[in-house]
């Protein structure tokens, strides 16, 4: 492989990074990621606006484009409160380039994988989600053995069928379970309902949103009438 000095950094062109600018796009070495930078910046500052129009907290997810430059961009330009990941690989990258806040949006079930992540929860705002007793019992371990605190939502499953608990009283379960172990944080619920995007039909699409959304507010009314009431009202999840 033939490389070149970078005219504006330290870094070599074909290793530390794809391309530099002014090259011909048949020069790029692969993979690469390749945006255009102008649409970039305006969706990035157009999910700002929507969600602060809407009252909501952003947090980007990282899934798609793996680039911390990006995930930077993403919480500095963009509103968002942290950043998304699917795997203990992808946060490690994320917090060792300096993202504080991140959510593994999805079940971490390896010992070994559970350590890293227990390790990197010294380092930044870790959150993982969960679905299964046993896994929550493992988290806590790692957590004290680390002697840090992890941060953990329930997941529900909306209708997807791939992980997640039953809406309603498996949930509100779950959560007492974090907030009785030793270096947990229930910190929410994780409710995605991803198939929904592959419903073509316009009104089977809505139908099946809506009833994801009435399970979520019958959750969060249960887990209102039981320990949870005062955690609920600080986030703007229910009324006081």
């Amino acid at each position: 492989m033939t490389t070149r000095k970078s005219k504006h950094s330290n870094l070599i062109v074909g290793f530390d990074v794809p391309a530099e600018i002014g090259m011909e796009e048949s020069d790029i070495s692969t993979p690469a990621l390749v945006i255009e930078l102008d649409a970039f910046e305006r969706n990035v500052k157009k999910m700002a606006e929507f969600a602060a129009t809407n009252g909501v907290r952003l947090r980007a997810h990282a899934k798609t484009h793996k680039s911390f430059d990006i995930a930077r961009y993403q919480i500095e330009h963009g509103g968002a409160c942290g950043i998304c990941c699917q795997k203990v690989s992808e946060a490690e990258a994320l917090v060792l380039a300096g993202i504080d806040d991140v959510l593994v949006s999805n079940q971490v079930v390896n010992h070994r994988q559970i350590g890293r992540l227990a390790r990197l929860a010294g380092l930044a705002r870790m959150i993982v989600c969960v679905d299964a007793p046993g896994n929550i019992e493992d988290l806590s371990l790692a957590a004290k053995e680390h002697g840090v605190k992890l941060e953990c939502l329930v997941e529900m499953d909306c209708g997807g069928g791939r992980c997640g608990v039953g809406w309603g009283k498996p949930v509100v379960e779950l959560a007492l379970q974090i907030n009785q172990a030793e270096s947990l944080i229930f910190s929410g619920l994780q409710a995605y309902h991803g198939a929904a995007q592959h419903i073509r039909d316009f009104a089977r699409r809505r139908a099946a949103v809506a009833a994801a959304v009435e399970q979520v507010d019958e959750t969060l009314h249960m887990l209102a009438a039981g320990a949870f009431k005062n955690f609920l009202c600080s986030r703007g999840l229910i009324r006081n």
